[in-house]
Protein backbone atom coordinates (compact mmCIF):
# COMPACT_ATOMS: atom_id res chain seq x y z
CA UNK A 1 0.00 0.00 0.00
CA UNK A 2 1.00 3.60 -0.47
CA UNK A 3 -0.29 6.59 1.46
CA UNK A 4 -2.56 9.02 -0.39
CA UNK A 5 -2.32 12.50 1.09
CA UNK A 6 -4.12 15.82 1.19
CA UNK A 7 -2.23 19.06 0.59
CA UNK A 8 -2.02 19.71 4.34
CA UNK A 9 -0.72 16.21 5.06
CA UNK A 10 1.99 16.54 2.41
CA UNK A 11 2.89 20.00 3.67
CA UNK A 12 3.40 18.59 7.17
CA UNK A 13 5.68 15.84 5.87
CA UNK A 14 7.72 18.45 4.01
CA UNK A 15 7.89 20.60 7.14
CA UNK A 16 8.96 17.71 9.35
CA UNK A 17 11.68 16.71 6.89
CA UNK A 18 13.02 20.26 6.65
CA UNK A 19 12.65 21.46 10.25
CA UNK A 20 12.90 18.31 12.36
CA UNK A 21 15.29 16.20 10.30
CA UNK A 22 17.28 19.05 8.79
CA UNK A 23 17.04 18.35 5.06
CA UNK A 24 17.07 21.80 3.40
CA UNK A 25 14.04 22.59 1.28
CA UNK A 26 16.26 23.46 -1.65
CA UNK A 27 17.57 19.87 -1.66
CA UNK A 28 14.01 18.51 -1.79
CA UNK A 29 13.35 20.90 -4.68
CA UNK A 30 16.49 19.73 -6.47
CA UNK A 31 15.45 16.10 -6.04
CA UNK A 32 11.93 16.88 -7.27
CA UNK A 33 13.19 18.67 -10.35
CA UNK A 34 15.69 15.93 -11.13
CA UNK A 35 12.96 13.29 -10.88
CA UNK A 36 10.76 15.17 -13.32
CA UNK A 37 13.75 15.73 -15.60
CA UNK A 38 14.48 12.00 -15.74
CA UNK A 39 10.91 11.25 -16.83
CA UNK A 40 11.05 13.97 -19.50
CA UNK A 41 14.44 12.78 -20.76
CA UNK A 42 13.03 9.28 -21.15
CA UNK A 43 10.07 10.64 -23.14
CA UNK A 44 12.41 12.63 -25.39
CA UNK A 45 14.52 9.58 -26.20
CA UNK A 46 14.91 9.39 -29.97
CA UNK A 47 13.57 12.89 -30.62
CA UNK A 48 15.94 14.89 -32.82
CA UNK A 49 16.64 18.46 -31.67
CA UNK A 50 13.97 18.44 -28.98
CA UNK A 51 12.19 21.62 -27.91
CA UNK A 52 10.69 21.99 -24.41
CA UNK A 53 8.57 24.82 -23.02
CA UNK A 54 8.34 25.21 -19.24
CA UNK A 55 5.62 27.37 -17.72
CA UNK A 56 6.46 28.48 -14.17
CA UNK A 57 4.65 30.22 -11.35
CA UNK A 58 6.13 31.93 -8.32
CA UNK A 59 6.09 29.11 -5.74
CA UNK A 60 7.82 25.82 -5.14
CA UNK A 61 6.11 24.30 -8.18
CA UNK A 62 7.75 26.96 -10.32
CA UNK A 63 11.03 26.27 -8.55
CA UNK A 64 10.77 22.61 -9.55
CA UNK A 65 10.29 23.83 -13.11
CA UNK A 66 13.49 25.91 -12.89
CA UNK A 67 15.41 22.81 -11.81
CA UNK A 68 13.98 20.83 -14.74
CA UNK A 69 15.02 23.62 -17.12
CA UNK A 70 18.59 23.60 -15.84
CA UNK A 71 19.05 19.84 -16.21
CA UNK A 72 17.49 19.79 -19.69
CA UNK A 73 19.69 22.70 -20.76
CA UNK A 74 22.75 20.87 -19.47
CA UNK A 75 21.72 17.89 -21.60
CA UNK A 76 21.67 20.08 -24.70
CA UNK A 77 17.88 20.37 -24.95
CA UNK A 78 16.62 23.74 -26.17
CA UNK A 79 14.39 25.08 -23.39
CA UNK A 80 12.20 28.15 -23.20
CA UNK A 81 11.04 29.16 -19.72
CA UNK A 82 7.91 31.29 -19.37
CA UNK A 83 7.18 32.94 -16.00
CA UNK A 84 3.62 34.16 -15.51
CA UNK A 85 4.58 36.33 -12.52
CA UNK A 86 6.88 39.29 -12.05
CA UNK A 87 10.48 38.60 -11.11
CA UNK A 88 10.02 40.31 -7.74
CA UNK A 89 7.34 37.76 -6.76
CA UNK A 90 9.70 34.78 -6.94
CA UNK A 91 10.99 33.94 -3.47
CA UNK A 92 12.53 31.27 -1.25
CA UNK A 93 13.97 28.11 -2.73
CA UNK A 94 12.38 28.94 -6.08
CA UNK A 95 14.38 32.18 -6.18
CA UNK A 96 17.62 30.26 -5.60
CA UNK A 97 16.96 28.11 -8.64
CA UNK A 98 15.75 31.06 -10.71
CA UNK A 99 19.00 32.89 -10.04
CA UNK A 100 20.98 29.84 -11.15
CA UNK A 101 19.17 29.98 -14.50
CA UNK A 102 19.92 33.68 -14.82
CA UNK A 103 23.59 33.08 -14.11
CA UNK A 104 23.62 30.38 -16.80
CA UNK A 105 22.08 32.82 -19.31
CA UNK A 106 19.24 30.41 -19.92
CA UNK A 107 16.39 32.24 -21.72
CA UNK A 108 13.61 33.22 -19.31
CA UNK A 109 10.60 35.12 -20.59
CA UNK A 110 8.19 37.00 -18.31
CA UNK A 111 4.69 37.04 -19.78
CA UNK A 112 1.69 39.04 -18.63
CA UNK A 113 -0.78 38.64 -21.49
CA UNK A 114 -1.75 35.98 -24.00
CA UNK A 115 -0.33 38.11 -26.79
CA UNK A 116 3.10 37.34 -25.33
CA UNK A 117 2.72 33.64 -26.09
CA UNK A 118 0.44 33.53 -29.13
CA UNK A 119 3.40 32.79 -31.38
CA UNK A 120 3.92 29.46 -29.61
CA UNK A 121 1.02 28.05 -31.62
CA UNK A 122 3.25 28.23 -34.68
CA UNK A 123 6.01 26.16 -33.09
CA UNK A 124 4.57 23.67 -30.63
CA UNK A 125 7.17 21.97 -28.42
CA UNK A 126 7.90 18.28 -28.13
CA UNK A 127 7.06 18.54 -24.44
CA UNK A 128 5.41 21.26 -22.39
CA UNK A 129 6.07 21.28 -18.65
CA UNK A 130 3.37 22.58 -16.33
CA UNK A 131 5.03 24.12 -13.25
CA UNK A 132 2.46 26.89 -12.79
CA UNK A 133 0.55 26.09 -9.60
CA UNK A 134 1.17 23.62 -6.79
CA UNK A 135 -0.83 21.97 -4.04
CA UNK A 136 -2.08 25.18 -2.45
CA UNK A 137 -4.90 25.83 -4.90
CA UNK A 138 -8.52 25.68 -3.69
CA UNK A 139 -11.42 26.71 -5.85
CA UNK A 140 -11.31 27.86 -9.44
CA UNK A 141 -8.16 29.43 -10.88
CA UNK A 142 -8.69 33.08 -11.80
CA UNK A 143 -6.95 35.79 -13.80
CA UNK A 144 -4.00 35.34 -16.11
CA UNK A 145 -3.17 31.87 -14.76
CA UNK A 146 -6.60 30.69 -15.95
CA UNK A 147 -6.01 32.25 -19.37
CA UNK A 148 -2.67 30.46 -19.70
CA UNK A 149 -4.16 27.11 -18.68
CA UNK A 150 -6.96 27.49 -21.23
CA UNK A 151 -4.45 28.51 -23.91
CA UNK A 152 -2.27 25.47 -23.27
CA UNK A 153 -5.26 23.11 -23.32
CA UNK A 154 -6.80 24.52 -26.49
CA UNK A 155 -3.92 25.75 -28.61
CA UNK A 156 -0.82 23.64 -28.02
CA UNK A 157 -0.95 20.11 -29.41
CA UNK A 158 1.87 18.44 -27.51
CA UNK A 159 2.74 16.11 -24.66
CA UNK A 160 2.09 17.89 -21.36
CA UNK A 161 4.05 16.89 -18.25
CA UNK A 162 2.65 18.28 -14.98
CA UNK A 163 4.90 18.66 -11.96
CA UNK A 164 3.27 17.31 -8.78
CA UNK A 165 -0.27 17.84 -10.09
CA UNK A 166 -1.93 19.47 -13.07
CA UNK A 167 -2.33 23.17 -12.33
CA UNK A 168 -5.87 24.04 -11.31
CA UNK A 169 -6.64 20.84 -9.42
CA UNK A 170 -7.32 20.80 -5.69
CA UNK A 171 -4.74 18.35 -4.32
CA UNK A 172 -7.05 17.26 -1.49
CA UNK A 173 -10.19 16.25 -3.43
CA UNK A 174 -11.37 14.94 -6.77
CA UNK A 175 -13.05 18.25 -7.53
CA UNK A 176 -12.32 20.22 -10.69
CA UNK A 177 -13.61 23.68 -9.82
CA UNK A 178 -12.63 25.41 -13.06
CA UNK A 179 -9.84 25.45 -15.62
CA UNK A 180 -7.12 22.82 -15.11
CA UNK A 181 -4.23 21.54 -17.18
CA UNK A 182 -5.00 18.31 -19.01
CA UNK A 183 -1.73 16.45 -18.54
CA UNK A 184 -0.50 13.41 -20.39
CA UNK A 185 1.99 12.67 -17.60
CA UNK A 186 2.14 13.80 -13.98
CA UNK A 187 5.28 13.45 -11.88
CA UNK A 188 4.19 13.78 -8.27
CA UNK A 189 6.51 14.18 -5.33
CA UNK A 190 6.92 11.56 -2.57
CA UNK A 191 3.30 10.41 -2.34
CA UNK A 192 0.19 10.54 -4.53
CA UNK A 193 -2.33 13.22 -3.67
CA UNK A 194 -6.05 12.60 -3.50
CA UNK A 195 -6.61 14.37 -6.81
CA UNK A 196 -4.51 11.68 -8.48
CA UNK A 197 -6.90 8.97 -7.28
CA UNK A 198 -10.35 10.57 -7.26
CA UNK A 199 -12.56 11.50 -10.20
CA UNK A 200 -13.15 13.76 -12.01
CA UNK A 201 -9.68 15.17 -11.19
CA UNK A 202 -8.02 11.89 -12.14
CA UNK A 203 -9.13 12.46 -15.73
CA UNK A 204 -6.61 15.32 -15.89
CA UNK A 205 -3.62 13.43 -14.47
CA UNK A 206 -2.62 11.10 -17.29
CA UNK A 207 0.15 8.61 -16.55
CA UNK A 208 1.27 9.03 -12.93
CA UNK A 209 4.88 8.78 -11.75
CA UNK A 210 5.68 8.93 -8.03
CA UNK A 211 9.12 10.45 -7.43
CA UNK A 212 11.41 9.81 -4.47
CA UNK A 213 12.63 13.25 -3.37
CA UNK A 214 14.52 12.20 -0.26
CA UNK A 215 11.84 12.25 2.45
CA UNK A 216 12.72 9.36 4.81
CA UNK A 217 10.39 6.34 4.60
CA UNK A 218 9.44 6.55 8.28
CA UNK A 219 8.07 10.03 7.60
CA UNK A 220 6.16 8.94 4.51
CA UNK A 221 4.60 5.92 6.21
CA UNK A 222 3.57 7.49 9.52
CA UNK A 223 0.11 6.49 10.70
CA UNK A 224 -1.12 10.08 10.76
CA UNK A 225 -2.30 9.54 7.17
CA UNK A 226 -5.25 7.15 7.19
CA UNK A 227 -5.84 6.75 3.44
CA UNK A 228 -3.94 4.07 1.50
CA UNK A 229 -3.99 3.00 -2.13
CA UNK A 230 -4.07 -0.77 -2.59
CA UNK A 231 -1.46 -2.54 -4.68
CA UNK A 232 -1.18 -6.05 -6.12
CA UNK A 233 1.28 -6.95 -3.36
CA UNK A 234 -1.45 -6.37 -0.76
CA UNK A 235 -3.73 -9.04 -2.20
CA UNK A 236 -3.37 -12.46 -0.61
CA UNK A 237 -5.87 -15.28 -0.97
CA UNK A 238 -6.85 -17.45 1.99
CA UNK A 239 -4.46 -20.28 2.77
CA UNK A 240 -5.98 -23.69 2.13
CA UNK A 241 -4.60 -26.92 3.55
CA UNK A 242 -4.21 -29.79 1.08
CA UNK A 243 -6.68 -31.91 3.08
CA UNK A 244 -9.30 -29.17 3.55
CA UNK A 245 -12.95 -30.13 3.17
CA UNK A 246 -15.98 -28.07 2.17
CA UNK A 247 -17.10 -27.47 5.75
CA UNK A 248 -13.73 -26.06 6.77
CA UNK A 249 -13.57 -23.44 4.02
CA UNK A 250 -16.83 -21.79 4.93
CA UNK A 251 -20.61 -21.91 4.65
CA UNK A 252 -22.48 -18.96 3.16
CA UNK A 253 -26.19 -18.24 3.36
CA UNK A 254 -27.52 -15.91 0.67
CA UNK A 255 -30.92 -14.27 1.06
CA UNK A 256 -31.70 -12.68 -2.28
CA UNK A 257 -34.17 -12.62 -5.12
CA UNK A 258 -37.85 -12.00 -5.75
CA UNK A 259 -40.13 -12.08 -8.78
CA UNK A 260 -38.18 -10.50 -11.66
CA UNK A 261 -34.91 -10.47 -9.73
CA UNK A 262 -33.76 -14.06 -9.74
CA UNK A 263 -30.61 -13.02 -11.60
CA UNK A 264 -29.38 -10.98 -8.62
CA UNK A 265 -29.76 -14.01 -6.38
CA UNK A 266 -27.99 -16.34 -8.81
CA UNK A 267 -25.05 -13.99 -9.34
CA UNK A 268 -24.50 -13.41 -5.63
CA UNK A 269 -24.61 -17.10 -4.75
CA UNK A 270 -22.41 -18.21 -7.64
CA UNK A 271 -19.86 -15.50 -6.88
CA UNK A 272 -19.55 -16.58 -3.24
CA UNK A 273 -18.91 -20.16 -4.30
CA UNK A 274 -16.49 -19.17 -7.06
CA UNK A 275 -14.47 -17.10 -4.57
CA UNK A 276 -13.78 -20.26 -2.62
CA UNK A 277 -16.56 -20.80 -0.07
CA UNK A 278 -17.11 -24.50 0.59
CA UNK A 279 -20.91 -24.43 0.57
CA UNK A 280 -23.46 -21.84 -0.44
CA UNK A 281 -27.18 -22.13 0.25
CA UNK A 282 -29.50 -19.66 -1.43
CA UNK A 283 -32.73 -18.90 0.39
CA UNK A 284 -35.36 -18.02 -2.23
CA UNK A 285 -39.17 -17.59 -2.26
CA UNK A 286 -40.52 -21.08 -2.87
CA UNK A 287 -42.34 -20.28 -6.11
CA UNK A 288 -39.06 -19.16 -7.61
CA UNK A 289 -37.14 -22.23 -6.53
CA UNK A 290 -37.75 -24.20 -9.77
CA UNK A 291 -36.13 -21.35 -11.71
CA UNK A 292 -33.08 -21.41 -9.45
CA UNK A 293 -32.86 -25.19 -9.68
CA UNK A 294 -32.41 -24.70 -13.42
CA UNK A 295 -30.01 -21.74 -13.18
CA UNK A 296 -27.74 -23.12 -10.45
CA UNK A 297 -25.95 -26.43 -10.21
CA UNK A 298 -23.31 -26.13 -7.49
CA UNK A 299 -25.30 -23.76 -5.26
CA UNK A 300 -27.85 -25.40 -2.95
CA UNK A 301 -31.29 -23.77 -2.94
CA UNK A 302 -33.63 -23.52 0.04
CA UNK A 303 -37.30 -22.79 -0.80
CA UNK A 304 -38.78 -20.33 1.70
CA UNK A 305 -42.41 -19.61 2.59
CA UNK A 306 -43.40 -16.53 0.62
CA UNK A 307 -45.81 -13.62 0.41
CA UNK A 308 -48.45 -13.17 -2.26
CA UNK A 309 -45.95 -10.95 -4.09
CA UNK A 310 -43.44 -13.84 -4.25
CA UNK A 311 -41.04 -12.31 -1.73
CA UNK A 312 -39.77 -13.37 1.66
CA UNK A 313 -41.89 -12.24 4.59
CA UNK A 314 -42.76 -12.93 8.19
CA UNK A 315 -43.70 -16.53 7.36
CA UNK A 316 -40.17 -17.07 6.05
CA UNK A 317 -38.44 -16.31 9.34
CA UNK A 318 -38.50 -19.80 10.96
CA UNK A 319 -36.92 -21.37 7.87
CA UNK A 320 -34.45 -18.50 7.58
CA UNK A 321 -33.47 -18.89 11.23
CA UNK A 322 -32.68 -22.55 10.63
CA UNK A 323 -30.54 -21.60 7.63
CA UNK A 324 -28.66 -18.93 9.58
CA UNK A 325 -27.83 -21.33 12.41
CA UNK A 326 -26.03 -23.44 9.80
CA UNK A 327 -24.21 -20.57 8.09
CA UNK A 328 -20.90 -18.94 8.95
CA UNK A 329 -21.68 -15.85 6.86
CA UNK A 330 -24.77 -14.11 5.51
CA UNK A 331 -25.10 -12.10 2.28
CA UNK A 332 -28.44 -10.30 2.23
CA UNK A 333 -30.21 -7.84 -0.01
CA UNK A 334 -29.83 -8.30 -3.78
CA UNK A 335 -33.25 -8.36 -5.43
CA UNK A 336 -35.22 -9.05 -2.22
CA UNK A 337 -37.85 -6.37 -2.83
CA UNK A 338 -38.87 -3.21 -0.98
CA UNK A 339 -42.34 -3.81 0.41
CA UNK A 340 -42.87 -2.97 4.07
CA UNK A 341 -43.12 -6.67 4.97
CA UNK A 342 -39.83 -7.42 3.21
CA UNK A 343 -38.18 -4.52 5.05
CA UNK A 344 -39.50 -5.70 8.42
CA UNK A 345 -38.25 -9.22 7.68
CA UNK A 346 -34.80 -7.92 6.80
CA UNK A 347 -34.64 -5.89 10.02
CA UNK A 348 -35.68 -8.88 12.10
CA UNK A 349 -32.91 -10.96 10.53
CA UNK A 350 -30.23 -8.30 11.03
CA UNK A 351 -31.18 -7.65 14.65
CA UNK A 352 -30.56 -11.25 15.61
CA UNK A 353 -27.76 -12.49 13.33
CA UNK A 354 -24.36 -11.78 14.92
CA UNK A 355 -22.06 -13.50 12.46
CA UNK A 356 -20.29 -11.74 9.54
CA UNK A 357 -22.87 -10.15 7.26
CA UNK A 358 -22.63 -8.48 3.85
CA UNK A 359 -25.47 -5.98 3.47
CA UNK A 360 -26.39 -4.80 -0.02
CA UNK A 361 -29.13 -3.41 -2.22
CA UNK A 362 -32.63 -3.86 -0.74
CA UNK A 363 -31.24 -4.63 2.72
CA UNK A 364 -29.55 -1.22 2.63
CA UNK A 365 -32.86 0.32 1.55
CA UNK A 366 -34.58 -1.21 4.58
CA UNK A 367 -31.92 0.10 6.96
CA UNK A 368 -32.03 3.58 5.44
CA UNK A 369 -35.80 3.65 6.04
CA UNK A 370 -35.42 2.32 9.59
CA UNK A 371 -32.10 3.78 10.80
CA UNK A 372 -32.72 3.15 14.49
CA UNK A 373 -31.19 -0.30 14.14
CA UNK A 374 -27.89 1.45 13.35
CA UNK A 375 -27.78 3.16 16.72
CA UNK A 376 -24.78 2.20 18.79
CA UNK A 377 -21.34 1.07 17.81
CA UNK A 378 -21.77 -2.69 17.79
CA UNK A 379 -21.83 -3.66 14.13
CA UNK A 380 -18.26 -4.85 13.66
CA UNK A 381 -19.55 -7.95 11.85
CA UNK A 382 -21.36 -5.88 9.21
CA UNK A 383 -20.05 -4.88 5.79
CA UNK A 384 -22.14 -2.23 4.05
CA UNK A 385 -21.79 -2.15 0.24
CA UNK A 386 -23.68 0.90 -1.09
CA UNK A 387 -23.08 2.89 -4.22
CA UNK A 388 -23.13 6.68 -3.82
CA UNK A 389 -26.89 6.93 -4.33
CA UNK A 390 -27.62 4.29 -1.70
CA UNK A 391 -25.12 5.82 0.71
CA UNK A 392 -26.72 9.23 0.37
CA UNK A 393 -29.96 7.85 1.85
CA UNK A 394 -28.12 7.50 5.16
CA UNK A 395 -26.81 11.10 5.09
CA UNK A 396 -29.49 13.60 5.92
CA UNK A 397 -29.23 16.78 3.88
CA UNK A 398 -26.03 15.82 2.04
CA UNK A 399 -26.02 17.00 -1.59
CA UNK A 400 -24.71 14.92 -4.47
CA UNK A 401 -21.95 17.47 -4.98
CA UNK A 402 -20.87 17.37 -1.35
CA UNK A 403 -20.89 13.58 -1.32
CA UNK A 404 -18.76 13.43 -4.45
CA UNK A 405 -16.25 15.95 -3.08
CA UNK A 406 -16.09 14.69 0.51
CA UNK A 407 -16.71 10.98 0.05
CA UNK A 408 -13.62 9.93 2.00
CA UNK A 409 -14.44 12.01 5.08
CA UNK A 410 -18.13 11.05 4.97
CA UNK A 411 -17.24 7.37 4.68
CA UNK A 412 -14.78 7.65 7.59
CA UNK A 413 -17.37 9.35 9.77
CA UNK A 414 -20.08 6.82 8.94
CA UNK A 415 -17.90 3.76 9.55
CA UNK A 416 -16.65 5.19 12.83
CA UNK A 417 -20.08 6.27 14.08
CA UNK A 418 -21.66 2.88 13.45
CA UNK A 419 -18.66 0.64 14.07
CA UNK A 420 -18.87 -1.17 10.74
CA UNK A 421 -16.93 -1.72 7.54
CA UNK A 422 -18.15 0.45 4.68
CA UNK A 423 -17.37 -0.50 1.09
CA UNK A 424 -18.47 2.52 -0.94
CA UNK A 425 -18.74 1.61 -4.60
CA UNK A 426 -17.60 4.08 -7.22
CA UNK A 427 -14.55 5.18 -9.13
CA UNK A 428 -12.58 4.42 -7.14
CA UNK A 429 -14.29 2.06 -4.74
CA UNK A 430 -13.14 2.67 -1.17
CA UNK A 431 -13.29 0.68 2.05
CA UNK A 432 -13.62 2.65 5.30
CA UNK A 433 -13.02 1.17 8.75
CA UNK A 434 -14.20 2.27 12.23
CA UNK A 435 -10.65 3.43 13.11
CA UNK A 436 -10.79 5.86 10.11
CA UNK A 437 -8.49 3.78 7.91
CA UNK A 438 -9.50 3.96 4.24
CA UNK A 439 -8.35 1.74 1.39
CA UNK A 440 -8.70 3.04 -2.17
CA UNK A 441 -9.00 0.43 -4.92
CA UNK A 442 -7.16 1.34 -8.16
CA UNK A 443 -8.62 -1.51 -10.24
CA UNK A 444 -11.75 -1.58 -12.36
CA UNK A 445 -13.13 0.18 -15.42
CA UNK A 446 -16.35 1.53 -16.89
CA UNK A 447 -17.38 -1.94 -17.99
CA UNK A 448 -18.54 -2.41 -14.39
CA UNK A 449 -21.34 0.08 -15.13
CA UNK A 450 -23.55 -2.91 -15.86
CA UNK A 451 -26.41 -4.46 -13.92
CA UNK A 452 -25.44 -7.27 -11.56
CA UNK A 453 -21.77 -6.45 -11.08
CA UNK A 454 -22.51 -5.23 -7.56
CA UNK A 455 -24.25 -8.53 -6.77
CA UNK A 456 -21.09 -10.35 -7.83
CA UNK A 457 -19.02 -8.14 -5.52
CA UNK A 458 -21.33 -8.99 -2.62
CA UNK A 459 -20.78 -12.68 -3.32
CA UNK A 460 -17.01 -12.25 -3.55
CA UNK A 461 -16.94 -10.57 -0.14
CA UNK A 462 -19.09 -13.28 1.42
CA UNK A 463 -16.86 -15.99 -0.03
CA UNK A 464 -13.75 -14.45 1.56
CA UNK A 465 -15.49 -13.89 4.90
CA UNK A 466 -16.48 -17.55 4.94
CA UNK A 467 -12.82 -18.52 4.64
CA UNK A 468 -11.92 -16.59 7.77
CA UNK A 469 -11.02 -13.13 6.52
CA UNK A 470 -11.69 -10.14 8.76
CA UNK A 471 -14.22 -7.67 7.37
CA UNK A 472 -11.59 -5.17 6.23
CA UNK A 473 -9.49 -7.82 4.47
CA UNK A 474 -12.53 -9.38 2.84
CA UNK A 475 -13.85 -6.04 1.63
CA UNK A 476 -10.67 -4.62 0.15
CA UNK A 477 -9.50 -7.94 -1.30
CA UNK A 478 -12.85 -8.59 -2.96
CA UNK A 479 -12.97 -5.04 -4.31
CA UNK A 480 -9.47 -5.29 -5.78
CA UNK A 481 -10.09 -8.73 -7.31
CA UNK A 482 -13.48 -7.65 -8.67
CA UNK A 483 -11.92 -4.68 -10.48
CA UNK A 484 -8.83 -6.65 -11.50
CA UNK A 485 -11.03 -9.29 -13.14
CA UNK A 486 -12.90 -6.55 -15.01
CA UNK A 487 -9.57 -5.17 -16.24
CA UNK A 488 -8.50 -8.65 -17.30
CA UNK A 489 -11.69 -9.08 -19.32
CA UNK A 490 -11.43 -5.68 -21.00
CA UNK A 491 -7.87 -6.39 -22.15
CA UNK A 492 -9.32 -9.19 -24.24
CA UNK A 493 -12.71 -7.72 -25.10
CA UNK A 494 -14.18 -4.24 -24.48
CA UNK A 495 -15.90 -2.26 -21.72
CA UNK A 496 -19.08 -2.29 -23.79
CA UNK A 497 -19.41 -6.06 -23.73
CA UNK A 498 -18.68 -6.80 -20.06
CA UNK A 499 -21.50 -8.64 -18.26
CA UNK A 500 -21.74 -9.39 -14.55
CA UNK A 501 -21.53 -13.10 -15.17
CA UNK A 502 -18.24 -12.62 -17.01
CA UNK A 503 -16.66 -11.64 -13.69
CA UNK A 504 -17.49 -15.07 -12.32
CA UNK A 505 -16.43 -16.91 -15.48
CA UNK A 506 -13.07 -15.11 -15.71
CA UNK A 507 -12.25 -14.99 -12.00
CA UNK A 508 -10.03 -18.07 -12.12
CA UNK A 509 -7.77 -16.94 -14.99
CA UNK A 510 -7.57 -13.43 -13.54
CA UNK A 511 -6.50 -14.76 -10.14
CA UNK A 512 -3.93 -17.01 -11.79
CA UNK A 513 -2.35 -14.02 -13.50
CA UNK A 514 -2.45 -11.93 -10.33
CA UNK A 515 -0.78 -14.67 -8.29
CA UNK A 516 1.75 -15.44 -11.03
CA UNK A 517 2.84 -11.77 -11.11
CA UNK A 518 3.53 -11.95 -7.39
Amino acid sequence: MIKVVTADEMREKDRFTIEEIGVPGVILMENAGQAAFRVIRQKLNGVADPLVYIFCGKGNNGGDGFVVARHLWNEGVYVRVFCIVEEAQIAGDALINYNILKNMNLPIEFVAALEDIRELENEPPDILVDALLGTGIKGAVQGFAKEVIDFINKNLETTVVAIDLPSGLNASTGEVAGSAIRADITVTMALPKRCHALYPAKNYVGELYIADIGIPPFVLHKDDVKVDMLDEEDIVLPFRYPDANKYEVGKVAVLAGSKGYTGAAALTAQAALKMGAGLVILGIPESLNPIMEQKLTEVITRPLPETAELTIGAASLPSIQELLEWADVLAIGPGLGRSEEVQETILAILKNFKKPTVIDADALFALANHPAILNGNHHAHWIFTPHLGEFRRFLSGESKESLATNRIELAQDFARKHGLTLLLKGAPTLVAMPDRRVYLNPTGNSGLASGGTGDVLTGFIAGLLAQGYDPDEAAYTASFVHGYTADYIVEKETVYALLAGDLITHLGPALNRLLDKK
